[in-house]
């Protein structure tokens, strides 16, 4: 009895800690690291009262946010698990607080999974995975597209498509060639990843030919227990969550005075996007991925830098920040 009381205090006093390192060091990273504070002061200096509405407007867009990734996650766990969307929802928020904290997001799982009663901890975690991959397709099927559409746009000579020459010794791409290769290769690409996500099952059955494969067996075999329909709807819901982000990271560009043609604006986001997914993150370093990023499609349009890094440093605290404040409340209201 002593022993487990000893253990329920460890584990109150683990979440207090969690808590208060991840407040510390969140406020340490964004105001001493990243200079936040000044970049916010710098833009206060001006009257942005009539522009108000395009920051509520964003901060609301939180709600739709988080709410389409919680409904998301609950579709997933529901074939093993009833799970409501509040719980789903606290769920969620909790894997976002610890995520901030750790390398390439990996806590997301654990905070996600300390909230299921029923489905293996380590299922619920490959869960979580067929989750995250269905946002990363999307992201970079529209992603790739974009970054080729700015490369193209780009005066960066060697980056630009007329100055791209490549003798393989059996094929030589010269500007005509490379118009239609490299736009078709990224199609190919696309569509393929789609097509294996969405017969999952297929892949899941072909694994299982390798000795090393069966060991595994009773974890990943949530792999194959999706069918390609559900798959298909839950890459919908992943493109109407992606949806929210450009229209939210369009809003905060409005906000800040960054005044960019409408299509050029959301081709510049779309390949942030596709970048910040693209590269590993080691913990908070992630949020100066975001404004170097950033800084690098949107330059190329606008010289307004500190609205540019303001808009991508906001879009990381509204959507990240401010729900971990509330996730790791919901962390510390676990049962142990």
């Amino acid at each position: 009895m002593l022993q487990h009381h000893q253990y329920q205090r460890l584990i109150k006093i683990a979440k207090v800690s969690v808590l208060l390192l991840t407040t510390v060091f969140i406020f340490y990273k964004l105001v001493y690291r990243y200079k936040i504070n000044s970049l916010f002061y710098e833009f206060s200096e001006s009257d942005h009262t009539a522009s108000l509405f395009y920051l509520v407007f964003a901060l609301l867009l939180v709600f739709f946010n988080w709410g389409i990734e919680s409904y998301k996650w609950q579709r997933l766990i529901l074939k093993y698990e009833k799970l409501s969307f509040k719980s789903a929802f606290k769920a969620v928020l909790s894997g976002v607080s610890l995520s901030i904290i750790t390398p390439n997001q990996i806590g997301d799982f654990a905070g996600r999974v300390i909230h299921l009663q029923v489905l293996n901890k380590i299922k619920g975690s490959l869960v979580t995975v067929i989750g995250h991959t269905a946002q990363v397709l999307v992201t970079c099927f529209f992603g790739l597209f974009a970054v080729w559409h700015l490369l193209l746009r780009s005066d960066a000579g060697i980056l630009a498509v007329h100055k791209i020459n490549i003798n393989t010794g059996l094929v030589n791409f010269d500007a005509g060639y490379g118009h239609y290769f490299i736009p078709v290769f990224f199609i190919f690409l696309s569509l393929l990843a789609v097509w294996l996500y969405l017969n999952l099952q297929y892949v899941y059955i072909y694994l299982r030919r390798f000795h090393w494969v069966i060991k595994f067996e009773k974890y990943i075999e949530v792999f194959g227990a999706y069918k390609s329909k559900e798959l298909s709807i839950i890459l919908f819901i992943s493109f109407l969550r992606y949806l929210v982000f450009l229209l939210q990271y369009y809003l905060l560009l409005l906000f800040f005075d960054v005044h960019i043609q409408f299509l050029t604006a959301i081709s510049c986001i779309v390949a942030t996007f596709c970048i910040q997914s693209m590269v590993p993150s080691f913990f908070l370093l992630e949020i100066g991925l975001r404004g170097a990023s950033a800084l690098w499609f949107f330059g190329m349009f606008s010289t307004h830098t500190s609205g540019i890094l303001m808009a991508a440093y906001s879009l990381w605290i509204i959507n990240m920040m401010m729900p971990a404040l509330l996730g790791m409340w919901f962390i510390y209201k676990v049962r142990s």
